[in-house]
């Protein structure tokens, strides 16, 4: 049974409707890839799952109980996490109380200490007492992943986690998803950078105008030009 069961889902904003019958599965311990162009329903899909936008029709299952029309609070305590393209730390506090504020926020039993998330990021150590506010856009983004693992998620929402980062930031990044995969933690990644995708994920999900197009094997788009010509390139 997969952990993430999402089940013909419309969600709307207003009388505009976004996604049209969307349905994905998240296995235990898969990195799953949601791509698309921009403005195809990759973050309305995460605003979905989370409750921040909830479908009107559909169904959404964690672990075979259904969780559409939870509020946001309540999905995160069951064990999903989700890290916003735009971020979102607290640029007043520093490192080391952004962490702290998610460590004491968290009510489930956690096996990701501040030790083992330091392990993860280790620039994160010599930055603990910095403001999140003079973070680089790379630190930012290590932060507020180590902020979701704070709270000990069994399925992490990564929303475009790669946006707008040096080369050389998104190959650790990708590292360090690597790791956080290989810890056992299932990974629904949305990205544009298709080569980031294919390197982690297990299986894809490929979005056009709010409508799965495409779901398979990683390397079925890798190995097929057609695919990435007609859904992904800009």
């Amino acid at each position: 049974m997969a952990q993430l069961e999402v089940t013909g889902i419309e969600t709307a904003y207003g009388m505009s409707t976004v996604l049209f019958g969307l349905s994905l599965e998240v296995g235990e311990g898969q990195v799953v890839g949601l791509l698309g162009r921009n403005g195809v329903g990759k973050t309305t899909t995460f605003r979905s799952i989370m409750g921040l936008t909830p479908p009107r029709t559909g169904s959404i299952r964690w672990n075979g109980t259904e969780i559409t029309g939870k509020p946001p609070h309540e999905i995160n305590r069951l064990g999903i996490g989700f890290v916003p393209e735009d971020r979102r730390i607290f640029p007043e506090l520093t490192v080391w109380e952004n962490l702290d504020i998610a460590m004491r926020a968290g009510r489930r039993a956690s096996t990701w200490t501040l030790d083992k998330v330091y392990e993860l990021f280790p620039d994160l150590v010599g930055l603990r007492d910095r403001k999140g506010g003079y973070l680089s856009g790379g630190q930012q983004q290590m932060l507020t992943i180590a902020r979701s693992l704070m709270g000990n998620p069994e399925l992490l929402l990564l929303d475009e986690p790669s946006e707008g980062l040096a080369p050389l930031v998104v190959r650790d990044l990708r590292h360090q998803i690597a790791r956080m995969r290989d810890e056992g933690l299932s990974i629904l990644l949305a990205e544009q950078n298709l080569g980031f995708v294919l390197a982690l994920s297990d299986r894809v999900y490929i979005l056009e105008k709010g409508e799965v197009k495409f779901s398979g094997r990683s390397d079925e788009v890798r190995d097929n030009p057609e695919i990435i010509k007609r859904y992904l390139t800009v």
